[in-house]
């Protein structure tokens, strides 16, 4: 009688062992509907980083003419030196003549592409809009490659900066990071040596995120905002300090340089510039154009693939040295080796 009262129980309960499961066994197991069930896939393709690539903001345009040349040339005609002691002219007698020092950057246009192929069967069984979305993923691709030459180009630079009178990227420790002092250092030197400021007069400092960070955290700038401008403080913005605004780039050129490895140095260390105007040129013989070629062809006669590709030609060159200066510090994240 009792065992017949379980029995019930169970069944009403769900608990019986002929409960129809879905989540345990296998398909072709009693028991279970494994058999019936697939993937639902979401309407939404995930999101991938769109990191911030900003350095052809602050190089000068210098567009070269389609059927003109691979090379453009520019020209300076440099400064006549001032004396400090000026001579004096001798009554009815011209002073000595002095030559012109023209000085010649020549930039040899390079080309660049990437090209990717879809199959016809991925776009007919794909449920998302496959050629769409990755039309949008080497745009983005395009963008950081046009930025990482431009950052090979400026790491190129003969003016260098170190905190805390470094003097190379081995003898940094986790400690030297960006500061206010360094920033209104760089912006004498870039003074005295004559650098033009960007629109609005300020120098313009391009950092990675963890040197900027750094930056928000030096005690001469939270003194500074603590009363006059907390907001900046809760934003999280450097804004301008020491006549040089302050951006940021998570660009891939601002990885950290993870070379060091010896007891006491930095782990990371991060590469920014301070740039004034005039720095860097940046010639474009080919815009970035995007391509889409539809099936066939001799070498796809049965319209199996689909290819997207992009390409582009251009080259940076810096045209002033003096003007542009590397700083390299650490850090938040650059723990010293024990």
């Amino acid at each position: 009688m009792f065992k017949n009262f379980l029995n019930v129980a169970f069944g009403l309960l769900g608990l019986g062992a002929d409960v129809v499961t879905v989540t345990s066994g296998t398909a072709g197991n009693a028991g279970n509907v494994a058999a019936d069930l697939q993937t639902y896939f979401s309407a939404k393709l995930l999101e991938v980083a769109e990191l911030n690539t900003i350095l052809d903001q602050f190089g000068e345009k210098a567009p070269v003419p389609s059927n003109s040349s691979k090379t453009i040339q520019f020209v300076r005609e440099e400064k006549f030196t001032t004396s400090t002691s000026p001579t004096q002219l001798t009554e009815g007698l011209p002073p000595d003549a002095v030559g012109l020092t023209l000085n010649q950057f020549d930039a040899v246009m390079e080309q660049y592409g990437f090209l990717t192929r879809i199959s016809d069967l991925a776009e007919l069984t794909a449920k998302h809009p496959i050629v769409q979305r990755t039309m949008h993923l080497m745009s983005l691709q395009a963008a950081e490659t046009h930025d990482q030459l431009i950052f090979n180009v400026l790491n190129s630079s003969t003016q260098t900066y170190f905190p805390n009178g470094r003097t190379a990227i081995t003898g940094l420790l986790p400690t030297d990071l960006p500061s206010y002092n360094d920033l209104t250092a760089i912006e004498a030197q870039l003074q005295t040596l004559g650098a033009r400021g960007m629109d609005g007069g300020d120098y313009v400092a391009v950092m990675a995120p963890n040197a900027y960070n750094a930056l928000l955290r030096d005690p001469d700038w939270k003194a500074s905002h603590q009363l006059s401008s907390p907001d900046k403080i809760w934003r999280g913005e450097v804004d301008t300090l020491a006549g040089i605004r302050v951006v940021r780039s998570n660009a891939p050129g601002f990885l950290p340089n993870t070379s060091n490895s010896g007891t006491g140095q930095s782990t990371k260390v991060y590469t920014s510039f301070m740039i004034g105007r005039y720095a860097y040129q940046i010639s474009d013989l080919q815009n970035l154009r995007v391509y889409v070629v539809a099936p066939g062809g001799q070498t796809d006669p049965l319209q199996q693939s689909r290819k997207l590709g992009w390409k582009f030609a251009f080259k940076a060159i810096i045209t002033n040295n003096n003007w542009l200066t590397a700083y390299f510090t650490s850090g938040l994240d650059s723990l010293a080796h024990a």
